[in-house]
């Protein structure tokens, strides 16, 4: 069964096939274009001032943190560079615990540790 929208291409003239492969060329380069520049401004090196409004970090911290290599950062000709995704997966590394979370894992090592000394006890 053939749709009522559907195109019959054996029915157009040449023109309108060719005005027709233009639209759709034209609207999927435009959704490229969109797409790859959206993606490489993503992508795009923060300098420090950027790692500094992103972080929160004065200058000096970031310099200290890239020297002690605490901080994920890329060095070219001299200049420090950060990106953005790095940045925020480093932060997020630093996660603390909550204090359920804490007692939870004392629990789990407290019963594994009982069990392992009743069974080398019998």
């Amino acid at each position: 069964m053939m749709k009522s929208n559907s195109i019959i291409l054996s029915e157009m003239t040449p023109e309108d096939l060719s005005l027709l492969v233009g639209n759709v060329f034209d609207h999927k380069m435009t959704n490229f274009v969109s797409e790859f520049s959206s993606q490489s401004q993503s992508d795009a090196p923060l300098f420090i001032d950027g790692c500094e409004s992103l972080t929160g970090f004065a200058k000096a911290t970031i310099y200290a943190y890239c020297q002690k290599n605490l901080m994920p950062h890329h060095k070219k000709n001299g200049k420090l560079f950060f990106f953005k995704s790095e940045l925020i997966d480093w932060i997020k590394e630093g996660k603390q615990k909550t204090l359920k979370e804490i007692e939870a894992d004392a629990d789990a090592f407290l019963s594994n540790n009982k069990r392992k000394s009743s069974n080398g006890r019998k």
